[in-house]
């Protein structure tokens, strides 16, 4: 992945550049946001290594995973300097201690609906990544209990996806 360019009015956050140091810049991809939020792209590849890192080494530590999400990207508009995505799961580590957020995304193809799991990280990350894998369809490997969490067990297909029917009357 290459590093979008932060516009020259903007400061790379804190922990943006300490994440450059530690992995290299070439590693991620730099979304600016509408709310400031620091929010980076990396590969599957190193997504476990980067929350690692965002727990136990960086000062401020990240203590907490607030959330594991995911987004159909399948029919989005407007994505200019994201990566291709069909799905992207988004990770939302918070940091009690330096009272502040990062969102951590990863790009996954159609073909491919798999992340590892983050659970020896985080054991939250457990229901959460159950609610991902509910809605979207997206397996962790690795998981100790990948099953339905919110849709009722013999609910056929993934209830977030775009291709599911969003209203009753365009089910069978």
């Amino acid at each position: 992945m290459s590093a979008t360019n932060a516009s020259p009015a903007s400061e790379v956050p804190a922990v943006i550049t300490a994440l450059y140091r530690q992995f290299g810049e070439s590693s991620f991809v730099l979304q600016q946001t509408a709310e400031g939020m620091p929010t980076v792209w990396v590969g599957r590849d190193k997504i476990l290594a980067v929350l690692k890192y965002l727990r136990d080494e960086h000062r401020p530590r990240y203590e907490m995973l607030l959330d594991v999400t995911a987004i159909d990207e399948r029919v989005r508009v407007h994505r200019e300097g994201q990566p291709a995505s069909d799905f992207t799961v988004v990770y939302h580590p918070t940091s009690f201690s330096g009272n502040c957020d990062i969102r951590v995304k990863v790009a996954l193809s159609m073909n491919d609906l798999n992340m590892p799991t983050s659970i020896h990280l985080w054991p939250s990350a457990n229901w959460q990544e159950r609610e991902v894998w509910d809605m979207f369809g997206i397996t962790f490997t690795g998981h100790p209990n990948l099953s339905r969490i919110l849709c009722p067990p013999t609910w056929k297909g993934h209830a977030l996806r775009k291709d599911h029917p969003a209203r009753a009357t365009e089910m069978d």
